[in-house]
């Protein structure tokens, strides 16, 4: 593993010092600090530090974009002394969240939604290239899609989506600061068959003698997180009424009894009314394809780029699992393919032959695994022009799938590695198309301002 130890001090000094940390994780690019003090977070320093592609502050954290090689610093960031204690889990949903401080309410939701989600991304990911490839061998008549070879296949991105509830309850409760495990538990009494059978969402059911309207919890993510939420304050209320000798059994006792009949009366139709109120604005902005494509084809990589993706993608998700399709997805990648034109461009026609590096080793990740941000950082965010070359390629071929009406059928990234997850996909061809236009105008684009001295910072 290569030494990363002079990285590693300059970003430790650029946040503060060890002092200053209480907690530390990582994603696939990026180091998300928790800081005592933020105003001792010195983006201006870090940004000149080598190594560091850019900064940025959202999400509840402080964070520094590394690159694909973010997991080996990570790895030797937790070996410095000071930090052992503080940096010993890697998982999002571990991560530590001080109450004290003050953070806005959007921040909150979204660090919310990144503890909760983040850990599933990558199985989704796994589970879309799985069942499009099992699609795909269907289609051509290899595997019956009726036997158990299909279904094995079919199931480990569906199952995910399916039980969400149980998965989703666990990382909620590590968020939520309850008994993970009591949690699952929740989750899986309201997804067990002789329970979910018989809840049929709109239908009438009776609980205990109270007559309400019926919620099916599969796919859902509101009513569970909902649940958790009230959970995790009723089990501490508990460990504070209770005498320490008998909470091991009567906590989670208690919880479950009196949860799990709520989630299904109270927490499953009240996330029915606010997931309907979802679709009927989401059923608003879709009615027309051409404006969401355009729209999330040459937006949503700086939503992604924010961190807000957080706060979309669940929502788009249980959009998907409900109708088994959704079309922002799709058209959300095509700023990632115009995003790799553009790099490309940068590493032929650049004259800086350190940026010629940067970009080639940029395009080179976005290609193989769909990752951006080095792209992003290293090169895009440094010029307004190529920033609004992203922005048109990407809603370009974003109104190219609208026409064709192209929607995603499962969740998978963008690049090589993940591309037999869109094979399932609805129009499959112009998914294609869609993808060539944005790398073709991006490259274009960007090879014209490079060569016109429009775009200067390269030369």
């Amino acid at each position: 593993m290569k030494d990363y130890s002079e990285l590693i001090q300059a970003v430790i000094a650029g946040v503060g010092g060890t002092d200053n940390i209480e907690s530390c994780i990582h994603c696939a690019t990026r180091l998300r600090f928790t800081l005592k003090d933020g105003a001792k977070f010195d983006q201006a320093s870090l940004k000149k530090v080598k190594g560091v592609l850019g900064t940025l502050i959202g999400s509840g954290y402080y964070q520094v974009l590394i690159g694909p090689n973010v997991g080996d610093v990570y790895a030797q960031l937790a070996e410095v002394p000071a930090l052992k204690s503080k940096l010993k889990v890697e998982n999002p949903a571990e991560a530590v969240d001080d109450g004290k401080k003050k953070v806005g309410l959007l921040d909150r939701f979204t660090k919310m939604m990144s503890d909760v989600y983040a850990p599933y991304i990558p199985i989704l990911a796994t589970g879309g290239i799985a069942s499009g490839l099992i699609g795909l061998l269907a289609n051509l008549g290899v595997v019956d899609s009726t036997g158990l070879t299909y279904q094995t296949f079919y199931s480990i991105f569906y199952s995910l989506i399916y039980f969400f509830p149980i998965l989703l309850a666990f990382t909620a409760g590590k968020h939520f600061k309850c008994n993970p495990y009591v949690a699952v538990t929740l989750g899986a009494s309201i997804m067990y068959p002789g329970v979910a059978d018989l809840l049929v969402t709109g239908e009438k059911a009776s609980l205990l003698g109270i007559n309400f309207t019926a919620y099916n919890f599969s796919g859902s993510f509101i009513p569970i997180l909902l649940a958790v939420f009230c959970m995790s304050y009723f089990e501490k209320w508990l460990k504070k009424i209770l005498p320490q000798v008998v909470q091991f059994i009567l906590v989670p006792f208690l919880c479950l009894i009196v949860f799990v009949p709520l989630s299904i009366l109270v927490f499953g139709p009240l996330g029915g009314l606010v997931a309907n109120g979802i679709n009927a604005v989401y059923g608003v902005v879709s009615a027309s394809k051409i404006l969401v494509g355009i729209v999330f084809g040459g937006l949503f990589s700086l939503v992604i780029l924010l961190g807000m993706h957080w706060a979309v993608t669940p929502i788009l998700l249980g959009i998907m699992a409900e109708q088994g399709f959704e079309p922002a997805l799709a058209a959300g990648g095509m700023g990632n393919y115009a995003a790799l034109g553009i790099c490309l461009a940068v590493a032929v026609f650049a004259k800086n032959a350190g940026d010629k590096t940067t970009a080639g080793s940029a395009a080179f990740t976005n290609a193989l695994c769909g990752i951006t941000e080095p792209g992003l950082y290293g090169i895009i965010l440094r010029s307004k022009w190529l920033l609004g070359t992203m922005i048109v390629s990407g809603a370009a071929a974003g109104l190219v799938l609208g026409i064709g009406g192209v929607a995603a059928t499962n969740f998978s990234f963008s690049g090589l590695l993940a591309f037999s997850g869109w094979f399932g996909c609805v129009n499959f061809p112009m998914y294609c198309v869609g993808i060539i236009v944005s790398i073709v105008l991006g490259f274009g684009i960007t090879a014209f301002l490079l060569k016109s001295g429009k775009v200067k910072e390269y030369d």
